[in-house]
């Protein structure tokens, strides 16, 4: 279970990077990379049995946060529109997965 939940966070680990810098190449600044390396990092690292649940919550307030006017400028913000389903999700699948759990809990 636990080597199963590690594929999992070094899936969406490469998924928040991946996007950013789409979204770097899109006008975004460089600097915007910095929170999503510094969740991935932390998701791979596995130093807190509850680091799942602070980078889910990360990723769903920087997504709410952009929610409103992703709507209000459709259809041209579909993509990031998009970007912010996807990102609800992982963070949804951060903390229901039973796999990911076991990967963050070192006690099993």
């Amino acid at each position: 279970m636990a080597e199963k939940g590690r594929k999992f966070v070094m899936a969406f680990s490469i998924y928040l990077l991946a996007k950013q810098v789409l979204n770097i190449m899109l006008g975004e600044s460089i600097f915007s990379l910095v929170l999503p390396a510094a969740i991935s990092v932390f998701l791979y690292l596995n130093l807190w049995e509850y680091t799942n649940y602070a980078a889910a919550a990360l990723i769903t307030l920087v997504a709410l946060r952009y929610l409103p006017d992703n709507l209000r400028g459709l259809p041209s913000t579909w993509l990031y529109l998009t970007e912010g389903i996807l990102d609800i999700g992982v963070s949804a699948v951060l903390i229901l997965s039973q796999d990911i759990r076991a990967y963050f809990n070192k006690s099993e």
